[in-house]
C-alpha cells in the first residue's frame, strides 16, 4: 500500500511513473505533513513532493528508514527524469541515462553535472521523497537477479507518445551501472516491452550479436504490465556520423536472418499502412503517398526485396560504443522481416533531419530505381508509425521527409 503526501499537486505522469517504481496497489489517503507528524501511517510506501526535513524525520521515526529522494527534470508538472541525489557519485553517474545529442539539450545536460559535481541540491526546486518501511519489490528483483542488496535508481519517463515507458538505471551504491529495467507507462506501451525482451531473448541465440546487445537479465508478466531487466553496455555514445562500425553491426545482424519477399507483398504492407494514415494527414501529404505508392508499385514490378532482421530504430542515440564494436539497444521497433536496407536509411535521415546535419548521406542513398522505391517506402512507413505513436504532425523528422519525399519523386 502507498500514500502521497498532500505537499503540492502531483503530475499524473509522475504518479503513475512512482507506482511503476514502487508496485501498485490498493491507495489510501493522502497523508499531510500533520497526519504524519501524529502517526499511525498504514501505507508500507510515502511518497512526498518537496517534503520538509521536519516531515522526513517523522516518516524515519514511524520506521520509514529506506528513504530515496530524486530531483525532477525540468519539474513535477512536466517530468522526464528522477536523479538520485544524496549520493554524489550515483547522481553523476545517473545522468547517464540522459544522452543527448541535439546541441540545446547537450549543453543543458553540460549544466546538470555541474550541479551535481558541485552537490548544488539548493538549485534543483523539484524534489521527490520515496519512504518505505522496507525493499521495494523492484529492488528485491534486483537483489534476486544480480546478488546485489543495495541499489540506486535513476528514472527516465521517456517520450510523450502512446507508447511511453519507464527506464530505470539501476546502479550500485558506487554508481556502477548493473542493468535498465523498463516498464510501460501506457497500455499501448505493454506489447512494445514485451516485443523487446522476446526480440533480445532470441537474438541472444547468435553468436555473432552477443558482444553487440543487451542480455535479457529478467522478462515477466506481473502487476506492473510487463517487466524487462536488462544488462548495461558501453558508456562511450555511438558516432553520429556512419562508419565502419555501424557496417560491421549490420553486416552481422542482416546475417542472421534473409529472405527474399516480392515487392507486390511490400507495397500492399505500406499501402494498406499508409490508408489508415492518411486521414490524419493534409491533402500535400496525401497526394505525396499516393504518388510514392504508384511510383514503387511500377518501378519494383516483378523486384524481390531483401529482408531480414532490422532494428527498427537505428539511430545514433541507440548505440554506444565498447570494445572497438558497436552496441544496440531500445529495441522494441524491430522486426524479423523487414527490408534490410532501412536500417541503413533510417540512421542517415535521422541524423540529417534531427541534428541538423549536412545530409551527404540521405544524398548517396536511393541511387537506382529500386533503391530510390525502397526509399520512398521506407518514409512512409515512417510517417505510419509516426502517427501510430501519435507524436506531433510538425515534428521535423515528418517535415524532413515530406521534403525528401518530394524531391525523391521529382527524379523519377
Amino acid at each position: 500500500m502507498q500514500a502521497w503526501a498532500r505537499c503540492s499537486p502531483v503530475n499524473d505522469l509522475l504518479r503513475n511513473a512512482i507506482h511503476q517504481l514502487v508496485g501498485w496497489g490498493k491507495l489510501s489517503a493522502w497523508p499531510s505533513e500533520n497526519e504524519a507528524q501524529a502517526g499511525d501511517l498504514p501505507a508500507s510506501v510515502v511518497v512526498s513532493s518537496n517534503p520538509s526535513g521536519h516531515f522526513r524525520r517523522d516518516l524515519a521515526r514511524q520506521g520509514y528508514t529506506r528513504a530515496r529522494r530524486f530531483a525532477v527534470l525540468p519539474s513535477d508538472t512536466s517530468p522526464r527524469w528522477l536523479f538520485p541525489l544524496e549520493n554524489g557519485r550515483c547522481a553523476r553517474e545517473g545522468l547517464r541515462i540522459y544522452a543527448p545529442y541535439a546541441t540545446a539539450a547537450r549543453v543543458l545536460r553540460g549544466l546538470l553535472s555541474v550541479i551535481v559535481a558541485a552537490r548544488c541540491q539548493g538549485f534543483v526546486p523539484h524534489k521527490l521523497l520515496v519512504a518505505s518501511r522496507g525493499s521495494l519489490p523492484l529492488e528485491a528483483l534486483v537483489r534476486e537477479v544480480t546478488g546485489e542488496s543495495e541499489t540506486v535508481f535513476a528514472l527516465s519517463l521517456g517520450a510523450p507518445n502512446r507508447f511511453r515507458k519507464l527506464t530505470i538505471q539501476v546502479m550500485r551504491p558506487d554508481g556502477g551501472i548493473l542493468g535498465y529495467i523498463k516498464l510501460p507507462l501506457t497500455e499501448a506501451a505493454t506489447q512494445r516491452v514485451r516485443h523487446e525482451a522476446e526480440v533480445l531473448e532470441r537474438l541472444g541465440n547468435f553468436a555473432a550479436l552477443r558482444g553487440h546487445i543487451p542480455k535479457v537479465l529478467h522478462a515477466a508478466e506481473g502487476e506492473n504490465g510487463c517487466i524487462l531487466f536488462q544488462s548495461g553496455g558501453p558508456s562511450r555514445p555511438g558516432p553520429i556520423q556512419f562508419n565502419d562500425l555501424h557496417e560491421d553491426f549490420l553486416r552481422k545482424l542482416r546475417g542472421l536472418h534473409r529472405v527474399q519477399k516480392p515487392a507486390e507483398t511490400l507495397v500492399n504492407e505500406v499501402a494498406a499502412r499508409w490508408q489508415k494514415a492518411a486521414p490524419l494527414l493534409d491533402s500535400r501529404w496525401r497526394a505525396l503517398g499516393e504518388a510514392a505508392l504508384l511510383s514503387a508499385s511500377r518501378e519494383l514490378r516483378g523486384v524481390m526485396i531483401p529482408c531480414g532482421v532490422t532494428h527498427g530504430d537505428f539511430a545514433p542515440w541507440n548505440t554506444r560504443v565498447g570494445d572497438g564494436r558497436l552496441y544496440a539497444f531500445d529495441w522494441e521497433s524491430a522486426a524479423w522481416d523487414a527490408p534490410i536496407a532501412w536500417d541503413l536509411f533510417h540512421f542517415h535521415v535521422q541524423v540529417a533531419s534531427l541534428l541538423n546535419k549536412n545530409g551527404k548521406g540521405v544524398l548517396s542513398l536511393g541511387r537506382s530505381s529500386g533503391e530510390r522505391a525502397s526509399f520512398m517506402l521506407y518514409m512512409l512507413d515512417f510517417v505510419c508509425r509516426h502517427l501510430e505513436e501519435r507524436a506531433q504532425l510538425g515534428h521535423a523528422g515528418l517535415r524532413y521527409r515530406q521534403r525528401l519525399l518530394s524531391k525523391e519523386l521529382s527524379r523519377v
